[in-house]
């Protein structure tokens, strides 16, 4: 500050420093201005210009400083044609150093305003002293000067008191405060301040906090917000800003009475099974409240449940117990579930009182999807994947437990796939308050001979049983479903065989045989691949002989159909089939696998083989949408559209089966035709259009009177 003060000072002597008092003019109300760098003398301001710009002027909001109320100065910087200069850093110093600042230097906001604060630099000081503000701009500077009064600061407190004196304040009631000080100077401002422990914890206030007065006196007012449920007494204190003057007082409080005991919150609010391997417990909360809605700590809590369905049990072990109140008047109990789903309830009771309140929004669900409710289907069963890589498919699991509620979210489900690429893990996510899971899929190699994969789902859930006696919970005798290992059943004909289909290994194999349940609801078949009994192997035993956890699953087959059309009239020909030269022998194809792995096949007639004979003059002709597949009957791809076109005298149209639906079996087509009366045959031909722009044309030959050439059985 040395260093600040004499470059001021020098400043200050190459400005003139003549100090000449004028009046008028002054940017800050017309108070009296220097020109030279002088003090002026007129109402407490000084203003310094040379003969170009910048000009200053300062200003405080009392010539008088005390410990107790410092005073505010503030600089204005301005152009010769009085327009404000913002952004200028303006510096203060107190020339005897009996003054001291919050800042030494301040910019000029947009009104060319700087703002500093001045205090005696202790409580000691007394006198007189100046503030003399400097302000650079470009290489031009000017400054300004302002005398000022310090007052020594001797003020005590001479009492400290409560209207309601030495008794006992309401809950919730209010009270005045006053301090009265002594030795303070008429006019001269002091700054007074009170605290207390209360307002320091938020549950008490005070307005104002602070008061500053020139009267010797200050009132402020109290107010209780439920101290007294932890507090019996309120410490406050009361301080002189400056000085080490400070006095106590003591409010004696109530404590507020008991209007209520809420249900606050059960987090997680759902919970599951004992032994589900889920959360198990959930953390109920009550709050006891005053007449306000305050918390009341210290009260004894009555904890009960509404059921004990299954062997729940709060806080691990007790089916009732008692708890105290926090400091914010709440109690937490935690409730640990059982073996039966239920809603739960808790009763809160207020000992000594009889108010009570019972929980809510707390439900116990079994968590591990049951078999019975493990359901997999695919977006689209007959996909164009036999020729072309990256064709696209979904397959979504819905996941419930044996009450046929949502498993919880996050619960994985693995996916494996004979051909083609499918996501291995997929987790349940939310849907409109349900569980599911989507697996994405594209075809690629593999791809088996046949033209049909297996794609397998599994996750870790149980056995589905008959709960005979409503308890939820298996017991001996109950019937049940007995699983075995999960296995890809690459022919999907419900039979494991160890050299064509994949083996999942998992943990919860058994060595003992499977038993067959004798209910038709919980009896397996192809679509639950389980490695149990085998026609093929008979000491094939991989079940645990009672009923419990397992690998729930499913298995959907996926046909790869060809892009390529193979359309079919059937098993055999149509009526009136002819050809003028060798009847055809149609293609044995495989519709199907017995459990003993062999094909099951049956022989199908090409459309367009033969031509039709004796056909009336108007008339439906029906075939099979097939595809192309070298062994398989299967179908054209999902979406597959067909088209006709026909010989001059032949009107047709398409009847039926167009586009090709979702199918796992070719589905039936059907196209009507007329005959003018001029005509005595035409062809039509019939062109299958797939999802990729592929397109296979047929030609059927028709004659609408006696044939020709041999006859075809």
């Amino acid at each position: 500050m040395r260093w600040v003060l004499a470059a001021s000072m020098a400043l200050l002597a190459a400005c003139g420093g003549g100090g000449g008092a004028t009046s008028g003019g002054s940017p800050f109300g017309g108070l009296g201005t220097g020109s030279d760098g002088g003090a002026g003398s007129g109402g407490g301001t000084g203003t310094s210009t040379n003969s170009t710009t910048p000009v200053i002027s300062v200003v405080m909001s009392s010539q008088t400083v005390t410990a107790g109320a410092p005073a505010t100065v503030t600089a204005k910087v301005e152009s010769a044609t009085g327009a404000a200069i913002p952004g200028q850093v303006v510096g203060f110093v107190a020339e005897s150093r009996r003054g001291m600042f919050s800042a030494d230097s301040a910019l000029t906001d947009a009104n060319g305003l700087a703002t500093v604060t001045v205090a005696p630099a202790s409580n000691v000081s007394a006198g007189a002293d100046k503030v003399i503000a400097s302000v650079t701009v470009g290489t031009k500077t000017a400054t300004a000067s302002i005398g000022f009064q310090l007052t020594a600061t001797n003020v005590t407190i001479s009492s400290f008191a409560s209207d309601i004196g030495t008794g006992t304040l309401d809950a919730y009631g209010q009270t005045a405060l006053t301090v009265a000080l002594a030795g303070a100077t008429p006019g001269a401002p002091v700054s007074i301040a009170v605290s207390s422990s209360c307002v320091s914890k938020g549950k008490a206030t005070l307005t104002p906090s602070t008061v500053t007065t020139s009267t010797g006196a200050a009132t402020f007012t109290y107010r209780d917000n439920g101290c007294g449920a932890t507090d019996r007494i309120d410490g406050l204190q009361a301080s002189v800003a400056g000085t080490g003057a400070i006095a106590s007082l003591q409010i004696n409080l109530t404590a507020p009475t008991v209007a209520s005991i809420s249900f606050v919150s059960a987090s997680p609010d759902q919970i599951f099974l004992k032994g589900s391997g889920f959360v198990e417990n959930s953390n109920v909360t009550f709050q006891v409240r005053d007449p306000n809605g305050a918390g009341v700590p210290n009260q004894t809590v009555l904890l009960e449940p509404t059921t004990l369905a299954g062997g729940l049990l709060i806080d691990g072990g007790s089916v009732a117990l008692s708890k105290q109140t926090d400091s914010e008047g709440k109690v937490l109990v935690r409730v640990n579930a059982g073996t039966v789903p239920t809603p739960v309830r808790i009763k809160a009771t207020l000992q000594g009182s009889g108010i009570s309140t019972v929980s809510s929004s707390l439900a116990i669900a079994v968590g591990l999807p049951s078999q019975n409710n493990f359901s997999l289907s695919q977006g689209t069963i007959n996909i164009e994947g036999y020729n072309i890589d990256g064709t696209s498919n979904t397959y979504t699991i819905i996941a419930s437990d044996r009450l046929g509620n949502p498993v919880p979210t996050g619960t994985a489900i693995n996916f494996v796939s004979e051909g083609g690429q499918v996501q291995a893990i997929r987790f349940t996510e939310p849907f409109n308050g349900l569980s599911r899971a989507v697996a994405n899929f594209q075809s690629a190699s593999p791809r088996p001979s046949d033209g049909r994969i297996t794609i397998l789902a599994y996750a870790l859930g149980e056995e589905s049983f008959l709960d005979a006696n409503g308890n939820n919970v298996f017991d001996s005798g109950e019937d049940y479903q007995d699983l075995g290992d999960v296995f890809l059943d690459r022919l999907m004909n419900g039979t494991y065989n160890a050299a064509e289909d994949q083996y999942i290994s998992l943990s919860l194999a058994g060595a003992d045989p499977c038993v067959d349940s004798v209910s038709g609801l919980l009896r397996l078949d192809a679509s639950s691949p389980s490695r149990s009994f085998s026609e093929r192997d008979a000491a094939l035993r991989t079940c645990v002989s009672s009923w419990g956890r397992a690998y729930v699953r499913r298995a959907v087959e996926t046909v790869l159909s060809t892009s390529s059309a193979r359309p079919m009239y059937g098993t055999r020909l149509p009526a009136g089939a002819q050809t003028a030269s060798t009847c055809p022998t149609g293609s044995s194809l495989i519709i199907g696998y017995r459990r003993d792995d062999t094909a099951i096949r049956a022989t199908f007639y090409p459309l367009g083989s033969v031509s039709l004979t004796n056909m009336g003059k108007t008339g439906v002709i029906s075939f099979f949408g097939s595809d192309a597949n070298p062994v398989a009957f299967n179908p054209l791809p999902a979406g597959t559209k067909v088209t006709l076109t026909a010989t001059d005298g032949l009107t047709v149209a398409v009847a039926g089966g167009s586009p090709v639906p979702s199918t796992s079996s070719p589905s039936g087509v059907a196209i009507s035709y007329g005959f003018d009366d001029a005509a005595a045959e035409g062809t039509v031909t019939i062109t299958f259009t797939t999802p990729s722009g592929f397109g296979t044309a047929i030609s059927q030959h028709l004659v609408k009177g006696a044939g020709f050439g041999t006859p075809c059985p």
